[in-house]
């Protein structure tokens, strides 16, 4: 809940404590005469701009509260104003007497400022009716009744915001949820259609169909391969977060059956410390993705191989291919980046990069901490 109110969320709570308190704050400041009869008139824009100033006041006020709301859950976590405790409860009521001193010394200033303008521009109004004669023991007794007046608004504006806040607070939850319900059905899915492909299966099968007779060894090796990158696929795809290392070693299978068929054309060199492989997780199917992309979308060859990187730095996994485009280039829907990046934004605060660098495609995915390593 630290986030702040939208400016539209904060005149709509100003407008809330306006219906609420003017007709008890007119009650009790507005003199009896001008309630009624002809003084009514000369009284009736005055109060207009009473009404108005009140309202762009709580705004101000409920900004305020919004602001200081966002510093105590920083300091003491989001629950912290939702919880029933002491040390929450006197932090309201102490910035709420304090913000309802400020409220009463500003807005006693600026309406004794528009009273004596007012008095200038309609001469023929009595002052009196602006401050008739009361007992000193009166005075006190209103002036009491203002001040806690004063309190109980900037109590309400207190809880009315902190209320907005665990709304939107429940709001962002549960988008949040819907969106990672939605982009994990989306990533299986694309997961599915784009791993599992019929053409990938069959141009396994093709080459796995030559090798059996020029060398039995290596088509067991690559049946072997194939049998691992596949169950990968199907143990995790239904998973949000694999560890690294578990991810790494489906890419070597995953770049085996790729080296078989493009023969030295293409190569992936992982350069990953073995604790960074064992500390990390990772959204299961990433590095596939990138890997598959840098084959669909360059050029490779004996004289010119297509090398592919896979390195950290910085807290970030990077997957780094030289730009060598095709001379005919595949259709590129994109899908691919985007579901990463739609995935890791439900992840982690920290976005994936990518783009080009100095003749190279690069991109950086964010390294999740497992749990065992947090704790």
């Amino acid at each position: 809940m630290t986030n702040r109110l939208p400016a539209r969320q904060k005149w709509l709570l100003s407008l809330q404590l306006l219906l609420l308190y003017m007709p008890v704050a007119l009650y009790i400041n507005v003199p009896v005469a001008a309630r009624t009869g002809k003084d009514f008139v000369y009284f009736l824009p005055l109060l207009i701009v009473f009404i108005v100033l009140a309202f762009f006041v709580y705004f101000v006020w409920i900004s305020a509260i919004d602001l200081i709301q966002q510093r105590l859950t920083e300091w003491f976590g989001d629950d912290f104003l939702l919880e029933f405790n002491l040390l929450a409860l006197v932090l309201t009521i102490l910035v709420s007497i304090g913000l309802s001193a400020l409220y009463i010394v500003t807005f006693r200033e600026i309406t004794q400022g528009i009273a004596i303008l007012y008095l200038r521009i309609w001469p023929e109004i009595r002052p009196e009716n602006l401050a008739p004669a009361i007992s000193p023991e009166a005075l006190i007794f209103a002036q009491r009744v203002g001040y806690a007046f004063a309190v109980v608004i900037m109590l309400t504006a207190f809880y009315i915001t902190n209320n907005a806040r665990s709304y939107q607070q429940l709001k962002d939850v549960q988008l949040r949820a819907e969106r990672l319900e939605k982009g994990a059905v989306v990533s299986q899915f694309e997961a599915l259609k784009n791993q599992i492909s019929p053409h990938f299966l069959f141009n396994s099968l093709s080459i796995l169909t030559s090798l059996v007779h020029e060398d039995p060894n290596l088509s067991e090796t690559f049946i072997k391969q194939l049998s691992k990158a596949y169950r990968y696929i199907l143990e995790q795809r239904d998973q949000e977060l694999v560890p690294l290392a578990i991810e790494l070693d489906f890419i070597k299978a995953y770049t085996f059956l790729l080296k078989i068929r493009f023969e030295k054309k293409f190569d992936v060199t992982i350069d990953v410390p073995q604790d960074i492989q064992t500390q990390c997780r990772i959204a299961p199917l990433s590095l596939q993705m990138l890997v598959e992309n840098t084959v669909k979308h360059n050029r490779m060859s004996l004289r010119e191989p297509l090398l592919v990187r896979i390195y950290t730095n910085n807290g970030f996994l990077i997957v780094e291919n030289p730009m060598q485009a095709r001379d005919q280039p595949e259709f590129s829907t994109g899908i691919g980046l985007k579901n990463i990046t739609d995935r890791y934004s439900l992840l982690t605060d920290q976005a994936v990069e990518f783009g080009e660098r100095a003749g190279s495609f690069i991109v950086k995915i964010p390294l999740l901490m497992s749990e065992r390593t947090k704790e």
